[in-house]
């Protein structure tokens, strides 16, 4: 991929437009094109000024390639370079990129200053309740745990982009406060379901030990079936949601974050059956608690791996 210092890159050309631009997501509230540069908007937000271009996935606009873009410089150099960073992403992501990231990595590597607006990468995934069982969110297609991991990174270490919203609070605020605190590892509750999975490790007649049995039934059900014990699920789906974020810190390691990431998202999702609580009204609920859990602990292991590095550096001087 080439960057704004390559002078005989492919985007060397359209570098000149975008010294400046401001990226503005699809989040809620009134939004302006931005005074000076270039505003890049998504889907199905439009606007009619000079400056603004607007970028839509490939599907959402009905085209067979994996962008469309409207109103910049060079509608097919821009949508080339995209679909480069596109594919560059997925191979990250194991899953494709939204258009927001995509067009943020692309725009730190050619323009001098970014601003990035109404854009946390966590749109919600509660299911409204009149929402039939057959229909899924849009938003249930991007990785959005991963298209953080892989922002935070880009925020932490480029100089040139300016992202507020990234960064997040932990969830107190979204927690019931009259909960007993819980002395258990959520990663646990979480994920052993989905390694023993990976590990063709599942229940059978040969592996009724008793303890097995009981960490099978407190683990959270990872499948496309609902569960057998489906109030057990709803009540633990309950627990991880309240749990304070300082005790998802406790145990959290990149790895399993990053196993997580496959929780919250189903790329293809007419074809290949979603996890069980991503189509659920009633679990539906209780994911965007969990998942903020998640993502303030990525936030956090970012945050002191800069530090460290940051020593690193002062000490190698």
């Amino acid at each position: 991929m080439h960057t704004r210092n390559d002078p005989h890159g492919q985007s060397s050309i359209l570098s000149e437009h975008f010294q400046q631009v401001t990226v503005i997501g699809n989040a809620n509230g009134d939004w302006h094109p931005a005074p000076m540069g270039h505003t890049f908007i998504f889907n199905g937000t439009q606007h009619e000024a000079d400056k603004v271009i607007n970028i839509c996935n490939g599907p959402y606009a009905g085209s067979h390639y994996a962008f469309v873009v409207n109103n910049s410089p060079d509608n097919p150099q821009l949508v080339s370079l995209l679909t480069e960073v596109g594919e560059t992403l997925d191979v990250q992501l194991k899953c494709w990129p939204s258009s927001g990231l995509v067009t943020i990595l692309l725009m730190t590597l050619m323009a001098k200053q970014v601003n990035v607006q109404r854009m946390s990468l966590l749109p919600s995934l509660a299911r409204p309740v009149d929402m039939p069982p057959t229909e899924y969110l849009p938003c249930m297609v991007h990785n959005w745990l991963g298209e953080r991991r892989i922002a935070l990174g880009l925020q932490l270490t480029s100089d040139n982009i300016q992202w507020p919203e990234l960064f997040i609070d932990d969830a107190s605020r979204l927690l019931a406060q009259d909960n007993d605190p819980v002395d258990i590892n959520p990663f646990e509750v979480l994920l052993s379901d989905a390694v023993r999975r990976r590990q063709n490790d599942i229940l059978t007649p040969d592996n009724t030990d008793p303890q097995f049995k009981m960490a099978q039934r407190l683990a959270l059900q990872v499948s496309s079936d609902n569960p057998d014990n489906l109030d057990v699920q709803y009540a633990l789906l309950a627990a991880l949601s309240n749990l304070p974020s300082v005790q998802w810190l406790t145990y959290a390691n990149q790895s399993d974050l990053i196993l997580a990431e496959s929780l919250f998202y189903n790329q293809h999702p007419e074809t290949q059956a979603s996890h069980w609580f991503l189509i659920d009204h009633q679990a539906s609920q209780y994911l965007d608690t969990i998942r903020h859990h998640l993502a303030y602990c990525q936030q956090v292991i970012a945050l002191i791996a800069k530090q460290a590095n940051g020593i690193d550096g002062e000490v190698d001087e």
